[in-house]
């Protein structure tokens, strides 16, 4: 009977995938996690993993399938998808069923300029200041930890990343958020994408690639992002 009702209440609670970016893992949500937690809601945010060939042999389409199995079926679900993960979220959008679709600096459709990468782009053990670089509006105990988890990622996922990618329009409501400080994806094509999805836009000044997940403010672009979804009719 307990079992039962554990299931219930966790089928009522509304589900959020979080999709991580490259080189991250399901970590880089800790402080989007708590927020939408306290506010009801099931958090999915599960480290995406290399094919059984090794990253080196890991597709875009290998990392989809995961994706869409964090599913769970026959229950709406919200996707939020950070940089690479936000490219996941459209291309899995339709086959969800997603109510509402959130793209966070999202990698864009129209790629980064065809760049090939290395079979293994060896990002884990980097120097600490790289990552310091990268996080300039983070804090010191957040940049050592990220520095400590960020791991190697799949050259063939990047490739077909920079050439480019199809995607539909999703059917549901969705958001672009825009860091205006992001030199990983430009927010001219962010905001450009975001037009082309009909999708509604939140910018924030000063905020880095990867500074609405672990920057002082991810806990404000988490509770910005859930007013949003409230706003939505028939979310």
């Amino acid at each position: 009977m307990l079992a039962l009702a554990v299931a219930a209440t966790m089928a009522a609670k509304p589900v959020v995938v979080m999709i991580h970016g490259a080189g991250g893992g399901g970590w880089e949500w800790e402080k989007w996690r708590p927020v939408f937690a306290r506010a009801g809601w099931r958090v999915v945010a599960h480290d995406l993993q290399p094919a059984s060939g090794g990253l080196a042999k890991t597709t875009l389409a290998d990392y989809e399938r995961q994706v869409v199995s964090w599913c769970p079926k026959g229950q709406p679900v919200v996707l939020v998808g950070a940089s690479m993960g936000g490219m996941l979220a459209l291309r899995v959008a339709e086959r969800v069923r997603a109510r509402a679709v959130v793209l966070v600096n999202s990698v864009t459709p129209k790629g980064s300029g065809g760049k090939s990468f290395p079979a293994v782009v060896r990002w884990a053990n980097g120097p600490l200041e790289d990552t310091r670089v990268a996080m300039p509006d983070s804090d010191e105990p957040t940049i050592r930890a990220a520095w400590k988890r960020w791991r190697d990622e799949s050259g063939t996922v990047m490739t077909e990343l920079s050439k480019g990618v199809v995607v539909a329009p999703p059917r549901k409501p969705t958001l672009v958020v825009v860091g205006r400080e992001d030199t990983d994806v430009r927010p001219i094509d962010s905001l450009a994408m975001a037009m082309r999805l009909r999708a509604d836009v939140i910018e924030y000044a000063g905020m880095s690639h990867v500074g609405p997940l672990l920057g002082r403010r991810a806990p404000e672009v988490a509770a910005t992002v859930l007013q949003w979804l409230r706003a939505r009719p028939g979310e």
